[in-house]
């Protein structure tokens, strides 16, 4: 029999991992409903242009689709972009709570191992202007991490501004500002090093030297910024950030670490970015963070907005959840009692009829499940002994 094989970066879900991740999603979306945030579905299909924000990058890698009208559409690889097309087209009273739970597909190089089917589950706050909103984001992290986690995540805080605002300052060109962000987020030091050489007389020189390592814990990074004077703009976001790392760290066994050296989850991010992690695992169990101006792409006027998305993939893998092993009851029906055992199994919708025609087979196959049996004959119904 010639062998059917899965396309790389895709895998079958089977028997407890299933569940366990079944369990997440239920958890999850209970905890977004229970917090008064409504249910979204997008199309797993949209036109390609929705995902214009995204960088060049990852739209190379976007699975391709066309229909009749010879349109091109793509596989969502993202679900925030959908729902902002979705709010540009149906009148919502803002502001709004969403949360969506849903796969996004991504081809990735196969020698890296990485899942090109991924299922999300999130939620948008479209419409809130305080960083309240960062807040509430955070403490439902906090609450996974308690729930599942055993209090092993890492939540990291950033502003997607600094950045821009520090190579803003230095005035660089955009060919010297691409050079100057591949080598800094790319850890690539001994070009990023060559860059900044002619810098050295610059006021953010000093600056540009620890760029790299200005990462780490809120007191690993104030020491680190200690002797360095920031453009006003720039001393502006790492106090909101380190203001915000402080409440954060207040929260019920949170860890906090602050890094200004990465750059922002997602491109269209203009604002406090945050992605959560557990060590030894190599891909972010949660990110997110405030894109004020991502709606200004589908409405006339921008609309301020903070969302986050959990990897479900990973947090299955590292989640500490019991999912409870229900015992099966089934029921057998003799031949000529089979109205009587309809009568029982719905008076009775947790038990299942047992497929067996016989009842030495089903006494077989509950053994084998471990299920307990019950007969129905004419005369009625009774545990099998």
């Amino acid at each position: 029999m010639r062998q059917k094989r899965l396309p790389p970066g895709f895998r079958d879900e089977f028997g407890e991992e299933a569940q366990k991740k079944a369990a997440l999603s239920h958890g999850l979306a209970k905890c977004f409903y229970e917090r008064g945030y409504t249910k979204i579905n997008t199309p797993l299909i949209e036109y390609k242009n929705i995902f214009d924000d995204y960088d060049l990058a990852v739209q190379q890698r976007m699975y391709e689709v066309v229909d009749s009208s010879q349109e091109r559409m793509v596989v969502r690889p993202d679900l925030t972009l959908p729902i902002a097309r979705f709010l540009a087209n149906i009148q919502v009273n803002l502001p709004k709570k969403f949360y969506y739970i849903g796969d996004v597909l991504a081809m990735n190089q196969v020698h890296r191992g990485w899942a090109n089917q991924v299922t999300q589950a999130g939620i948008e706050l479209v419409g809130y202007a305080s960083e309240q909103a960062e807040l509430e984001c955070l403490l439902i992290i906090n609450q996974v991490n308690r729930l599942w986690l055993n209090n092993r995540l890492y939540v990291e805080l950033s502003d997607a501004r600094f950045a821009e605002t520090v190579v803003a300052a230095l005035g660089l060109s955009e060919n010297e500002r691409t050079a100057l962000f591949d080598a800094l987020f790319n850890k690539n030091l001994p070009v990023y090093e060559r860059l900044i050489e002619s810098y050295a007389e610059n006021t953010l020189y000093s600056l540009l030297k620890i760029w790299p390592r200005l990462f780490g814990s809120i007191d690993e990074v104030k020491r680190e910024l200690e002797a360095i004077i920031l453009p006003m703009n720039a001393q502006r976001l790492v106090n909101g950030v380190m203001e915000m790392a402080q409440a954060v760290q207040k929260l019920s066994s949170q860890q906090v670490r602050i890094d200004f050296s990465s750059p922002a989850p997602q491109p269209y991010y203009t604002g406090i970015t945050f992605r959560g992690y557990v060590d030894g695992v190599a891909s972010y169990l949660v990110s997110g963070g405030r894109y004020d101006k991502l709606l200004a792409n589908f409405q006339k006027e921008p609309t301020c907005a903070v969302g986050m998305g959990f990897d479900l993939d990973v947090l299955t893998e590292v989640a500490h959840i019991e999912v409870p092993k229900a015992q099966p009851i089934y029921v057998y029906a003799e031949f000529g009692a089979w109205d009587k055992a309809a009568d029982y199994l719905l008076a009775h919708p947790a038990y299942s009829l047992v497929l067996a025609d016989t009842l030495a087979e089903a006494r077989t196959q509950a053994k084998a499940d471990g299920a307990k049996l019950y007969v129905v004959t004419a005369e009625g119904v009774k545990a099998d002994a």
